[in-house]
């Protein structure tokens, strides 16, 4: 059965989205589907960014992997990290999809699995800042209610829960790493870090595209770096990990 924090948090987060689409209505820009790299390779066009989408195979097949050997552990960040690789498998997906033929309708695709990876890394969090593992129940409640903002999205024209999720999400690591709430805090910055740099790269597509001669642009290293953040969520399950086992032996 989810806990009375989590609804309370989802109820929360949509009632926010609610009142900011009210006092300052967010859309999405019709703009944000120009990205700098249009060359195509043979049949597949926008190359680059369709191709280096398989980069989220790497973060998928690293944290089930995580998950399938550690299983019988049952350690703290187990159903979060499964939850979170689950979504870069789907991403791999629905970001190549996007990429194919850049629409709203096609976004949609490319936001709802990787809402169920931001779903997974706030449930490791929790999990570790409480030395609670979640249930079951309790995973698979966040990755739906993350999901539901891009169904909002859809259906409303709303970007604010989309955006609390995502960026509240973010803060939320940032603060628990800097505050000292989770073990492996080193291991979180590594997550933070990666992410942080993908969303530079993200907004900086055309100029890094112009600056390298064409070569690359900055949504391909996007990809690329987030996948990378993917992969440091290895690191902070085995650090989670190592703590555990340490604190219970003690």
């Amino acid at each position: 059965m989810p806990s009375f924090r989590l609804i309370a948090g989802i109820a929360a987060l949509f009632a926010a989205g609610a009142v900011l689409q009210w006092l300052h209505p967010l859309a999405q820009p019709a703009s944000y589907h120009q990205f700098a790299d249009t060359r195509t390779l043979g049949p597949v066009p926008s190359a680059a960014d369709v191709l280096s989408s398989l980069a989220y195979l790497i973060p998928a097949a690293m944290n089930l992997g995580w998950a399938a050997r550690h299983a019988g552990r049952a350690p703290l960040v187990l159903h979060g990290i499964t939850v979170a690789g689950a979504g870069f498998l789907l991403t791999t997906a629905g970001s190549a999809y996007y990429h194919w033929a850049p629409s709203d309708a096609t976004l949609a695709w490319d936001r709802l699995p990787m809402t169920v990876v931001f779903a997974g890394v706030l449930v490791m969090l929790a999990s570790a800042a409480t030395l609670k593992r979640a249930t079951w129940p309790q995973a698979l409640t966040a990755a739906a209610a993350a999901a539901a903002t891009v169904w909002y999205w859809s259906a409303l024209g709303s970007l604010w829960p989309y955006a609390l999720l995502q960026f509240g999400g973010v803060a939320c690591v940032v603060w628990c790493a800097a505050r000292g709430r989770v073990p492996a805090a080193a291991a979180w910055w590594r997550v933070i870090g990666w992410y942080a740099l993908s969303k530079v790269f993200e907004l900086l597509d055309t100029p890094i595209w112009a600056l390298t001669g064409h070569i690359v642009s900055g949504h391909t290293l996007k990809h690329l770096a987030s996948a990378a953040a993917g992969v440091a969520l290895c690191s902070v399950a085995n650090r989670t990990l190592h703590i555990e086992g340490k604190r219970s032996n003690g």
